[in-house]
C-alpha cells in the first residue's frame, strides 16, 4: 500500500481512456479537469467543498461549458480538416439536437460554443420548438424540424424565418407533406423542405435499430419518389434543401457508419438530379463517446476517433458525388452526445457503508453447541489452500442445512447469525486464498457476489442516471479525491431510493463489465465524494421523480481570463414543494390540510400549542427545501480550516 501512486489509480479506474484529455488526477491525489485549450485546470474536489462552505449541498451536477466549446472545436476541426484533405466544395454545420440536453443553460452554452461558427439547433417535438424560437437568435441559423408535426408545429416553424431563421421542415412521414403544403399556402411562406431516408443498413451498438425496415421514423425509397413527384406536379420540387437520416445514436463500429454513408451518398445524388434545389445531407447522429476508455466496439466504447468519423463521412460523399457527376452538398452532423456528454459530471457523498467484517484468525465455539454449527467452525479453523476448494463446497452444504433447521426450529436465531456471520468470514477468507491458487476453480466467481460492501450514496439513479437502470448504459465513476493512497474496499453503490434497483453495480472494465468498483474505507471523520462522469447527454432530460427525488443543484464552472477557477452559476435543484406540484398537491392543499390535522391534533390533547407551532415550522422548511438530504453528519460537515479554495466567489447568474 505504501507503493501506491496517483499512476495506480488513474490506471485502475482507466481516466487516461475515457477522459479524453478533459480529466486527471493531479499532485494532490484529487481529479482535475482542463475544459480548455490553455492548459489550465480545475481541483473537482475543491470546488465540491468550496460549495459545501456555501451551503450547497451534494449531490451536484457540475458542468464545465469549456468542455462543450473544446468538443465543438474537435468536431469542426476534424470535418475542416477533411474537407480540405478531400478538396470537398461543400461546407459543414454541426447542429445539435435540443433532446439530447434540453436544459435552457445547457442549450445557451451549445449556442455560444462555436466561437464564430454557426451551430444549428434541430428540435423534435413543439415544446422545442418553442423554447428554441425563444432563444435560437442566429442570423440565418440553421433550425431543423424533426419528429411527428402537427398543423401549429409547421406554422410556426414556417414563420420562424421571419425572425431571421432558416427553418427546414422534414418529412418523417408522408402525411406531413400535405400539411407542409396547406400552412405553406396560408402563411405565404415558400417552405424549405427536408426528406428523411430510412437506410436498409443498420448502425451498430444498442441503438442500431434505429435504421433498417422496423425503424421508427424514415421514408422508404417509394415514399421519397411519391413526396416528389406530389412536388413537381405544384412546381415546387426545388423547396426540398435537405436529405436526412439517421444510423442510431452511440454508433460503435466505423465500418457500420461507412456501410450506411454508402447507401445514404447514392440516394443523395439520385434525389439531387430530381430536385435541383437539393443541397444538405444531414448524416444525423452516430458520432459515439467512448465511456469505458476500451477504443473497442463495445456498446459503451468505440472503435474510432472524431477525425476518422470526419474523415470517412467526407470521402464517402465525395466519391459518390464526383462518380454521378452531382455537386458536393454541404454536411450537416446532428452530433449531440459527442458535444455534451463529457462536460457534466455528477458529485454524491458517500453517507454510509455496509462492510464485508474483516475475517478473524481463528473462531472458537462451545462443543456442546449445535454440531452443524461446531462443522462450520471447524471448516474455518481448518481452512488452507489445499482444501479451499473443498471447503467451499462444504460451506455451501452447511449454509442450506443450517437455514433448514432454522426454519424448522431447531437451532435459535442467535444461532442462526453466529453461522452466518461466520460464514461470511469463511467466504472471505476463501476469496483472499483464490489469489495464490494457479487455477481458480469456476465456481469461486460466485465469491464476488457475496463480499461486496454496499456504499450509501445521495442521490438517485432514477432522476440523475437513468440510462444506467434502463438500458445498462456503463458511467466512468470514481472517488474524487484520495487517489493517491490505495483503494481497498470492493463495492457496488446504492442509491436513496427505495427500489431494489436503485444501485450501480456494473462498471467499466477493460474486458468488459466489472461487477463492484475499488473504492477506499470510509471514515467518519472526513467526506467521501464519488465522481459519475460523462452523464451530459440524455441523462437530465430523461431523469424522472421515482420516490420524488427531483432536479439536483447544478453548478457551472469556467477558467477565468486569469486561468482562476471561478463558480459562474449556480441553479437550485427541484424543492419538495415543487416535485410535489409535479404529483399535483398544490401548496395551499398542503397547507391547508396539515393545519387542519394539527388543529385537530391539538384539540384532541395529542399535541401541545408549543408542538403544534415548531411541527408547522418544520413542515414549511421541508416543502422549501431540497429533496435530497441534508446530511448533518460529521461526514458532511467537516472541512479542514487549512482547505485551500481555488475558486472566485462570483455572482448567482443562475
Amino acid at each position: 500500500m505504501s507503493q501506491w501512486t496517483i499512476s495506480n489509480s488513474a490506471d485502475l479506474y482507466r481516466i487516461e481512456g475515457w477522459g479524453a484529455g478533459f480529466f486527471k488526477i493531479n499532485d494532490k491525489g484529487n481529479v482535475a479537469v482542463s475544459p480548455d485549450a490553455n492548459g489550465g485546470s480545475i481541483d473537482l474536489c475543491n470546488i465540491v467543498e468550496d460549495l459545501v462552505r456555501r451551503g450547497v449541498k451534494p449531490p451536484h451536477l457540475i458542468r464545465f461549458d469549456g468542455i462543450i466549446r473544446q468538443r465543438a472545436k474537435i468536431i469542426y476541426d476534424s470535418f475542416d480538416k477533411a474537407i480540405s484533405e478531400f478538396s470537398y466544395q461543400g461546407n459543414y454545420t454541426l447542429t445539435y439536437p435540443v433532446k439530447v440536453n434540453t436544459q435552457h443553460s445547457v442549450v445557451e452554452s451549445v449556442r455560444q460554443c462555436a466561437n464564430g461558427r454557426k451551430i444549428g439547433l434541430e428540435v423534435g417535438s413543439k415544446p422545442e420548438l418553442l423554447s428554441v424560437l425563444a432563444v435560437h437568435n442566429t442570423p440565418n441559423g440553421l433550425l431543423l424540424c424533426n419528429g411527428y408535426k402537427d398543423y401549429q408545429f409547421i406554422e410556426l416553424a414556417l414563420m420562424a424565418s421571419h425572425l431571421g431563421l432558416r427553418p427546414i421542415v422534414t418529412v418523417e412521414q408522408l402525411y406531413e407533406l400535405d400539411t407542409i403544403l396547406r400552412a405553406s399556402e396560408a402563411t405565404g411562406i415558400t417552405p424549405e423542405i427536408g426528406l428523411r431516408m430510412n437506410p436498409s443498413s443498420r448502425g451498430a451498438g444498442r441503438w442500431s435499430s434505429s435504421a433498417g425496415e422496423n425503424a421508427k421514423f424514415g421514408l422508404a425509397l417509394y415514399e421519397i419518389i411519391e413526396a416528389v413527384k406530389q412536388l413537381k406536379a405544384r412546381g415546387m420540387e426545388s423547396c426540398v434543401k435537405l436529405l436526412h437520416f439517421h444510423m442510431g445514436s452511440q454508433i460503435t463500429s466505423i465500418n457500420a457508419i461507412k456501410k450506411v454513408m454508402q447507401e445514404a451518398a447514392r440516394v443523395y445524388t439520385e434525389l439531387r438530379k430530381l430536385c435541383p434545389g437539393l443541397e444538405f445531407l444531414d448524416v444525423g447522429g452516430g458520432l459515439g463517446v467512448d465511456y469505458d476508455g476500451s477504443r473497442t466496439n463495445f456498446d459503451s466504447s468505440m472503435n474510432y476517433t472524431t477525425e476518422q468519423y470526419a474523415r470517412d463521412v467526407v470521402w464517402e460523399i465525395a466519391s459518390a458525388c464526383d462518380e454521378a457527376n452531382v455537386p458536393h452538398p454541404n454536411i450537416i452532423s446532428e452530433s449531440g452526445r459527442a458535444l455534451v456528454a463529457h462536460h457534466a459530471v455528477l458529485v454524491t457523498e458517500v453517507m454510509d457503508v455496509a462492510e464485508v467484517p474483516d475475517p478473524p484468525e481463528s473462531i472458537e465455539i462451545d462443543s456442546a453447541r449445535d454440531d452443524k454449527l461446531v462443522e462450520l467452525v471447524n471448516l474455518y479453523n481448518d481452512l488452507s489452500i489445499k482444501n479451499c476448494h473443498e471447503t467451499f463446497s462444504d460451506a455451501l452444504s452447511s449454509r442450506e442445512e443450517l437455514l433448514q433447521r432454522f426454519v424448522q426450529g431447531n437451532i435459535s436465531l442467535e444461532d442462526r447469525a453466529f453461522a452466518e456471520l461466520t460464514l461470511r468470514h469463511l467466504f472471505t477468507r476463501i476469496n483472499n486464498l483464490k489469489q495464490s491458487l494457479k487455477h481458480v476453480p469456476e465456481d469461486f466467481e460466485a465469491l464476488e457476489g457475496m463480499l461486496k460492501d454496499t456504499y450509501f450514496c445521495n442521490f438517485s439513479v432514477f432522476q440523475s442516471i437513468l440510462d444506467h437502470w434502463a438500458i445498462e448504459q456503463l458511467f466512468p465513476i470514481m472517488p474524487i479525491h484520495r487517489l493517491a493512497a490505495q483503494p481497498t474496499r470492493k463495492a457496488v453503490i446504492a442509491d436513496l431510493t427505495c427500489d431494489s434497483d436503485g444501485k450501480i453495480d456494473k462498471f467499466i472494465d477493460l474486458r468488459g463489465i466489472q461487477r463492484y468498483i475499488d473504492l477506499h474505507p470510509y471514515r467518519g471523520d472526513q467526506p467521501y465524494y464519488i465522481g459519475v462522469f460523462l452523464v451530459g447527454a440524455y441523462q437530465e432530460c430523461l431523469g424522472n421523480l421515482h420516490n420524488l427525488f427531483g432536479d439536483t443543484n447544478a453548478v457551472h464552472v469556467e477558467l477565468d481570463e486569469d486561468g482562476i477557477p471561478a463558480i459562474t452559476s449556480i441553479i437550485e435543484g427541484d424543492t419538495i414543494k415543487e416535485v410535489l406540484g409535479y404529483a399535483q398537491y398544490t401548496g395551499e392543499e398542503l397547507l391547508s390540510g396539515i393545519n387542519y390535522s394539527i388543529d385537530r391534533a391539538v384539540r384532541g390533547g395529542m399535541m401541545s400549542a408549543e408542538s403544534s407551532a415548531k411541527f408547522m415550522q418544520r413542515y414549511k422548511e421541508s416543502l422549501g427545501g431540497y429533496t435530497y438530504l441534508l446530511w448533518e453528519s460529521p461526514n458532511s460537515s467537516f472541512m479542514p480550516s487549512n482547505a485551500p479554495v481555488e475558486t472566485k466567489r462570483v455572482a448567482n447568474q443562475g
